[in-house]
């Protein structure tokens, strides 16, 4: 700062306090620039608002019983924010402690400041003091005991959270409770989720108050959060804010109805106040309330004895941005501008999904890439063939090929190939995989049909209603493979699916796995065989874009001819096969009832050849059948309204 040194100015800050002079002490420091103030100024800040808020300028308030409850929050988030340098400072941990102290409902958080204050300081009798005055206060308040679940419900949720999200050994149990009890279940990394997953145990035992009209809300609620393997658990790292800031930020959050009042759905957003984030070490400053997709759609109900139900919900940490993007759209708008696996599990310094998304490569297309399975290789130094990061994904593009599951782009253009593995000529597709330009590593459902698209999508992506997963049948093969094998480390045990041999026999158990789960998907989708046909002719010269397309029952029953047509840009998965041409009738009642079928574009062209001189126009191209019985465009703001 030009003219007056901070050095000077927390000099005079500190004086200003010890004359009670709080609100002058504020502007001298509010003076300062945020990015300018420091640790020291920072502290003294809270320390100030603190005081203000409980006795006021020259303590002229001390009599009051009543202080300001915003202002001493104010005075917890400015403290907060200097966490990480505050936890082993007792001046931080006393002024965390006092200010807490004073707020309703927070004494429980006030003694472990005041426990880590005495900590510290063991001599100070000041600090013991605290420590005994907070906890006669609890002991002598039975209507503040916490709410709990009895011991059926307990015993439910225990069950719920061991089931769906795994086997905790260690459970981080809260010390002081002082409206609810919220323990903290432990689950360390396993084979399909390879991080540390923490799930609150207790915030359901509050009823929150939902409001008349709103459905599907459950009014019990726990919240749970994936962190990465590396990610620092034991006693003494979490006593420094950078590793600790998870577990404070799911305890807020549970904290939240009862404190406020206030109630938690699906994509509700937690934001913090005075661009505060949850610590030095990330931006991060907010969250979103999801279901935990990742770990099945069974995970997100937990039935109690009674007939209650508890909602399970992921906490995912938000950026700014993203916070307010979720505000002024939806959250449903939000997370279509990221894959899963960005958000999944916490990452401090990740990309913000809003002001970083030109530098993404997220292709909602793509099925499988052999990038993350080469990394596990060359990070574990795993002895494996040089191809074995292709063995599974060779395995399914062969399934497709020989089942008719690719579309004719493909064929057309690898036929050489496509030929051999038909015949049985080639059997083994990795270095095709690997070398051809068209896949790059990678497979997509670019190169299927409709019905090789959508089984795909059902088998390949983790589904959060679906239990079954490609790469998570061929990780239960690999653990039949290896049955007797020891490892030499757990991780080493994770990847061993990278470590099969590949061999015909590989290849053929994998491909009747393939089998069954494709059964499985035909039985739950019974209307696929009579929704699609496959027309096997073969494009006319020069077409080079996705052959199919959708068309009402009325018109694919040749009753009545096309009356509207309109080309909406499709999916990006579904970009393989869907030219997003779109047919009906006139007053078509199918388009509200969804009476639809999937045709080529041939088989219209053979019905009605004028079709044939639109099918290259743009998306959004819309025409509309005129009296003389001829199309022409239609030009309305929203023709799919017709």
């Amino acid at each position: 700062m030009r003219g007056r040194s901070i050095a000077r100015i927390r000099e005079k800050a500190e004086l200003l306090i010890r004359l009670s002079e709080y609100s002058k002490c504020i502007r001298e420091i509010e003076s300062v620039p945020e990015d300018e103030r420091g640790y020291g100024l920072t502290v003294l800040l809270g320390w100030a608002y603190s005081n203000l808020a409980v006795l006021g300028d020259r303590d002229a308030n001390r009599d009051d019983i009543d202080p300001d409850q915003a202002m001493l929050e104010k005075a917890v988030g400015i403290l907060g924010s200097v966490e990480g340098q505050g936890s082993g400072d007792p001046l931080w941990n006393s002024r965390m402690c006092y200010a807490l102290w004073m707020i309703d409902g927070r004494e429980g958080e006030a003694l472990t400041y005041a426990e880590r204050w005495a900590e510290l300081e063991p001599d100070n009798g000041d600090a013991r003091r605290q420590v005994e005055t907070i906890r006669e206060f609890i002991d002598d308040a039975p209507s503040r005991a916490p709410e709990m679940y009895d011991e059926g419900q307990w015993d439910a949720v225990e069950r719920h959270i061991a089931e769906h999200f795994g086997d905790f050994p260690n459970v981080y149990h809260e010390i002081v409770s002082p409206d609810i009890h919220v323990d903290i279940c432990l689950i360390p990394p396993r084979r399909d989720h390879d991080y540390h997953t923490l799930v609150t145990m207790g915030m359901g035992a509050h009823e929150m108050d939902i409001p008349e009209g709103v459905e599907d809300v459950r009014r019990r609620a726990e919240v749970m959060i994936n962190l990465p393997r590396d990610w620092r658990l034991d006693e003494d790292s979490l006593r420094d804010s950078r590793w600790y800031w998870p577990i404070r930020m799911l305890k807020d959050v549970a904290r939240l109805p009862i404190n406020t009042g206030c109630w938690l759905g699906w994509g509700h957003t937690v934001g913090m106040d005075d661009e505060g984030t949850y610590d030095d070490s990330t931006s991060l400053c907010g969250c979103i309330l999801l279901s935990p997709g990742v770990f099945g759609g069974g995970s997100y109900i937990c039935d109690l004895p009674d007939g209650d139900q508890v909602e399970f919900f992921q906490v995912i940490p938000l950026y700014r941005e993203e916070i307010e993007y979720k505000i002024g759209n939806s959250a449903e708008d939000l997370l279509d501008l990221s894959n899963d696996d960005l958000l999944e599990v916490i990452d401090p310094c990740r990309l913000n999904i809003v002001s970083d998304f030109d530098r993404f490569e997220h292709d909602d297309a793509v099925m499988d890439a052999v990038g993350k399975h080469q990394g596990i290789i060359d990070r574990l130094g795993l002895e494996v063939d040089a191809l074995a990061a292709y063995n599974h994904m060779a395995i399914y593009l062969r399934w497709c090929i020989l089942n008719g599951k690719v579309n004719r782009r493909f064929v057309n253009r690898h036929r050489d190939i496509v030929s051999k593995v038909t015949s049985g000529e080639v059997t083994d597709l990795r270095a095709f995989v690997r070398d051809d330009p068209d896949l790059e590593g990678k497979l997509t459902t670019l190169h299927l049909n409709p019905i090789g698209s959508w089984f795909t999508q059902w088998y390949n992506w983790g589904d959060r209603s679906n239990p079954y997963e490609f790469l998570r049948d061929v990780k239960d093969y690999a653990d039949r493979f290896f049955a007797e094998k020891e490892w030499g480390s757990e991780e080493e045990m994770f990847y061993a699916y990278l470590q099969v041999p590949w061999s015909e026999e590989y290849c053929s158990d994998m491909t009747e796995v393939i089998n069954g789960r494709f059964g499985q998907w035909l039985e739950s989708n019974p209307s696929v065989s009579q929704d699609y046909e496959d027309d096997c002719r073969p494009d006319p010269e020069g077409w080079e874009g996705a052959r199919d397309c959708i068309v009402s029952e009325a018109v694919s029953s040749g009753s009545v001819p096309i009356g509207f047509c309109i080309r909406r840009e499709p999916e990006r998965e579904d970009q393989g096969w869907d030219s997003g041409w779109r047919f009906f009738a006139y007053d078509d009642d199918d388009i509200d009832e969804g009476r639809i079928v999937f045709r080529s574009l041939w088989s219209v062209c053979d019905s009605d050849p004028d079709i044939r001189r639109i099918l290259d126009l743009p998306f959004g191209t819309a025409f509309v059948r005129g009296k003389d019985g001829k199309l022409h465009p239609y030009e309305e703001d929203d023709p799919a309204e017709l």
